[in-house]
């Protein structure tokens, strides 16, 4: 069934070339994609290329009542930017790629919302269209004349932003409303006024990363900036998963770089497939899984955790306790296990399935037997989600100066 639902990332799929071999600690080559694929699944379809892809799960009180789980909700833009489409779900027989009338291409970006919203912009206009699930009908609900907008993105729930050179305007969209914020905009706008936007991202939890020709700026859900990062080499593409962290990508070089919301490097790394430098990077935040899009081929992904154990010390106290100490880093939400062993040889658990978001961490026991010393500290990590591989390390104990 997880396989079934992904749109683009399905319905390119041909499952005889799924590929088991890891190319790298970060992700797993699952599928090639190509458009000979996708013409195959929707043999009507018009699709000459593909310029950006959003792509959500459907809110449960959306989805109608007999849909599997998971299904995708998802809009996009093809035909060098001339057409702006939709994926209607056909739970009998083939499912099909729906076009949406813009009358003053091109259109530039598209966002949706889990509950069926697409917003999508030209050089003049914004629009809001609403796609009825059940119905099967979709309805222009609104078009705001605008001037010169770069990116339209969403956090597939009720925040949307427009992007300009030199700034945004950040809105909330509830029950068919479209209201400005003010007051976050402006704050954020006075950072934005010194740069040369690019694109931006807003994550579950209403973090913000803005991609400008010469920063990465990572704001708080209030538009406080939080830490401000050289963009070299120059990235333009970032979706965020369902934790809240960003991925990021390139047009220029082949290489991917992930964050947390404010601003920690988890990883750098590089891809192999597609061999072309990319024209879009989506992640399926339910799954955590990645496509990769090239202008003539894609590639589709799960992701690993990995684990980097940076020290693990101990020391003695006075009554002859043992404290422990240890430094690590994830590059995934995940479920920790720590154990040591005692002099005896038995496991004794320090932590058991601890959930701990992707990032640097810092654990520490204390009053602990003293003949733990000089033994190694295990760790056991298995990923929250996507394709959750489980990594297991051990590391020797050193003592503390």
């Amino acid at each position: 069934m997880k396989y079934c639902f992904l749109f683009f990332i399905l319905l390119f799929s041909n499952y005889t070339y799924v590929l088991s071999s890891i190319f790298d600690a970060h992700f797993n080559f699952i599928l090639p994609l190509t458009y000979t694929q996708l013409h195959l699944q929707f043999p009507s379809n018009t699709i000459t290329d593909l310029s950006t892809l959003d792509i959500a799960m459907i809110s449960k009180n959306k989805s109608p009542k007999f849909w599997p789980q998971r299904i995708p909700f998802a809009a996009g833009i093809s035909n060098k930017q001339t057409k702006l489409f939709y994926y209607q779900f056909e739970p009998l027989g083939y499912s099909k790629l729906i076009d949406i009338p813009i009358l003053d291409p091109p259109i530039h970006d598209v966002a949706i919302t889990r509950g069926g919203t697409i917003f999508s912009i030209t050089s003049a206009n914004f629009y809001i269209h609403q796609y009825d699930f059940k119905s099967k009908n979709i309805l222009k609900q609104a078009q705001h004349t605008i001037q010169s907008p770069l990116k339209c993105v969403s956090n597939h729930q009720s925040t949307v932003s427009i992007l300009f050179k030199h700034s945004l305007n950040l809105y909330r969209y509830r029950n068919n409303k479209l209201s400005l914020i003010p007051a976050i905009s402006n704050k954020i706008n006075a950072t934005l006024s010194n740069h040369r936007c690019i694109t931006m991202s807003i994550n579950p939890k209403g973090y913000m990363l803005v991609l400008t020709e010469t920063n990465l700026l990572f704001f708080s859900p209030n538009g406080f900036l939080l830490k401000s990062l050289p963009n070299s080499p120059r990235y333009d593409l970032v979706d965020f998963t369902s934790y809240g962290d960003y991925l990021l990508g390139s047009s220029s070089h082949t290489s991917l770089v992930k964050y947390t919301s404010n601003g920690f490097l988890l990883f750098n790394s590089p891809y192999l497939n597609p061999q072309e430098v990319l024209s879009e990077l989506i992640i399926y935040q339910p799954y955590g899984n990645l496509c990769l899009i090239s202008h003539g081929s894609g590639a589709y992904y799960s992701m690993n955790t990995s684990l980097s154990i940076d020290s693990a010390t101990y020391s003695i106290n006075a009554s002859n306790q043992l404290a422990i100490k240890t430094n690590f880093l994830l590059t995934f939400p995940s479920l920790v296990t720590i154990t040591i062993l005692d002099s005896n040889n038995n496991r004794v658990t320090l932590e058991h399935n601890k959930k701990l978001s992707s990032g640097s961490h810092q654990l520490s026991w204390d009053k602990l037997d003293s003949n733990f010393k000089k033994k190694s500290i295990y760790f056991t990590v298995k990923a929250l989600y996507s394709g959750s591989n489980t990594v297991e390390k051990n590391y020797l104990l050193i003592q503390s100066l």
